[in-house]
């Protein structure tokens, strides 16, 4: 600023300047400013005329003092560019010019500040100088070297990595023309030609791994990559980068050597052995562990983990043994798993994991040694079930044993009772009655001796053949035959299994079992409410579960529950019931591999589930 500053005393002139401005007097308080000054801080609406810079900018920089000092005593000092935050707390970047401020007797009264928002620049310059240093350091850390082609001028231009990669001498000039000629000659040559042209006519980008062979005669793996520019569709150049991956690829092409020779050993092994990363994926897998998962090629399963493989429960199984081998370091050896095949099927195997640890004593993955024991499980299992069968046929017989005893021992006890009146009775009429009384316990006898003889038949019946039978068809003859019966009861019987279901059974069994259930809804129906009987049918696991539900009397379970299935069981003093119905259906459908089941609410009625085995 000129000598002769006038004293400014038009506000209104000063408030409209169209650069950012104020005036400050000598006890650093604000005299003037513009309108673009209050709205760069933010003092708009807000009275900051008269404050001092400290009041409205906090802790103002002493650098910024002592500029306002030096224009005080009439020096100049240079711009200076400092942070601010508004009142959004964005950091912005103002460049400030501090000049003298005289009066009309050329007396400083205090200074003039202009200032303006560099805030774009300022982060364009940081941007470039990050860029550059991340340029450096990533061409020197991955010897990545850039390269530029410009068209209008015939000007090819690259870094000192280029030359670095190439080995030329400092004197040589490398041009588009010469670079290809580095490549090796046939796939790597023709390729990076091929690249070129494309990029040209195309505007086709390219990214290649390729041979070169250096002006020093060595050979070297280089990843190139390129991209042409276009201006206004019209082609201006080439830009790319060359990256130096010899390293890489011998160390690639070592690590491939070694696993051919890990997989030639392993693959001739009868054990199933795979290798796993740290992220628990198959890096690789021998023969058997490919038959076992039922995958022809390798490269189906390398790269995939156990929830890519098996249902997703097992594979977090899997996962956490993995991660507790890697942490600890510590193998896990011949511990006894399972796992669910997707056709439901469990595999027991023994598996061993051995943590794999390099040079560095970190672990890189881990082994792991699997060997399928199902077949010695299911032969155990099977001995198993053996066992309880057996376990349960002698419980069964031993409680067969006392009714029967039981039983026969109060018939012959009646027998002989009735027989010794008889011998003592002289009254002819009296000795008529005997002998009708001796006549009913015959049949009471018989009687007994057949539903034994049918519940034997069941238990120890060794073949049993099932069949396949529509359950409809089956239903609709017992109904038939117990027509009379319903109709006596004024009975309902509504069935909700379609015509097409069909299950294994033994068809006498299903016959007799039906017939036990239905007519026990009638015999427990409620007094004055006509008897309505449901059929409806669902699929559980491998069972094809049959219900039927009544609204008869019911049964509290939890008193007779534990009883409902047993021999000469009968719990509500009906004189047709003996007890053997629930107890031979039981019988009979665990003959047939299957359950059953009953639910019951006094008063309100019951369902009884049948467990027909779809399988066995």
């Amino acid at each position: 600023m000129i000598m002769n500053t006038p004293i400014v005393t038009n506000q209104f002139l000063i408030k409209q300047l169209p650069k950012s401005t104020a005036f400050i007097n000598k006890e650093f308080k604000v005299v003037l400013a513009s309108d673009k000054w209050a709205e760069d801080f933010g003092f708009q609406g807000k009275d900051y005329i008269g404050k001092t810079i400290y009041e409205l900018f906090g802790n103002a920089s002493t650098k910024w003092s002592n500029n306002l000092l030096a224009c005080f005593d009439g020096k100049f000092p240079e711009s200076e560019i400092e942070t601010y935050q508004d009142n959004g707390n964005k950091e912005k970047w103002f460049e400030w010019t501090n000049t003298p401020w005289y009066d009309e007797q050329e007396n400083i009264i205090g200074a003039i500040v202009q200032t303006e928002d560099v805030t774009d620049r300022i982060k364009n310059e940081l941007r470039i100088e990050k860029l550059e240093f991340l340029q450096k350091e990533t061409g020197e850390h991955g010897k990545i070297g850039n390269w530029e082609y410009q068209k209008s001028k015939d000007r090819f231009t690259c870094c000192e990595m280029i030359r670095r990669i190439f080995e030329v001498d400092d004197d040589f000039e490398i041009n588009i023309d010469n670079s290809v000629n580095f490549y090796k000659t046939g796939y790597s040559r023709n390729t990076i030609s091929m690249a070129i042209y494309s990029a040209n006519q195309k505007k086709t980008p390219w990214n290649e791994k390729l041979q070169i062979i250096t002006a020093k005669g060595n050979e070297k793996w280089v990843n190139v990559s390129g991209k042409p520019l276009y201006k206004n569709g019209e082609y201006e150049g080439l830009i790319g980068i060359v990256q130096d991956i010899t390293d890489f690829v011998q160390k690639e092409q070592k690590t491939k050597d070694n696993e051919h020779l890990l997989k030639t050993l392993i693959n001739n092994l009868p054990l199933q052995i795979y290798i796993k990363d740290t992220q628990s994926k198959k890096l690789l897998a021998n023969k058997s562990e490919l038959q076992f998962l039922g995958i022809e090629n390798e490269c189906d399963i390398i790269g995939k983990d156990d929830f890519d493989l098996y249902d997703r429960a097992t594979a977090q199984k899997f996962r956490e043994e993995d991660i507790e081998v890697m942490i600890s370091q510590i193998p896990m050896l011949n511990k006894e798993l399972t796992r669910t095949n997707p056709d439901g099927t469990v595999i027991t195997f023994l598996t061993s994991k051995i943590p794999l640890i390099g040079e560095n004593g970190e672990v890189t993955g881990l082994v792991g040694i699997s060997m399928d024991i199902s077949e010695q499980k299911q032969k155990q299992k099977e001995l198993k079930s053996l066992i309880s069968v057996t376990s349960s046929q002698n419980k069964k017989l031993i409680n067969f044993a006392h009714i029967v005893s039981h039983n026969l021992r109060s018939h012959s006890a009646n027998f002989a009772m009735l027989l010794d009146f008889l011998g003592h009775e002289e009254d002819e009429m009296e000795r008529h009655k005997i002998m009708e009384m001796l006549t009913d316990s015959s049949k009471h006898l018989m009687e007994t001796l057949h539903n034994l003889n049918d519940i034997v038949a069941i238990n120890t019946e060794s073949n049993i053949i099932k069949k396949e039978v529509n359950f409809n068809k089956k239903l609709n003859a017992v109904l038939k035959q117990v027509n009379t019966q319903l109709n006596k009861a004024k009975a309902t019987v509504i069935s909700e299994v379609s015509d097409d279901v069909n299950i294994n059974v033994v068809p006498a069994y299903l016959k007799n079992i039906l017939i036990n259930i239905i007519t026990n809804a009638l015999k427990y129906k409620k007094p004055d409410v006509d008897p309505i009987i449901k059929l409806s049918v669902n699929y559980v696991q491998n069972y094809t579960v049959i219900s039927i539900e009544d609204n008869g009397i019911g049964l509290d379970l939890k008193k007779y529950g534990s009883k409902l299935f047993g021999m000469y069981k009968t719990f509500h003093g009906n004189s047709d019931a003996k007890g053997l119905g629930l107890y031979i259906t039981k019988n009979q459908i665990e003959a047939m591999h299957g359950k059953i089941s009953a639910t019951s609410q006094v008063g309100i009625g019951s369902t009884f589930n049948l467990y027909f085995n779809d399988k066995n």
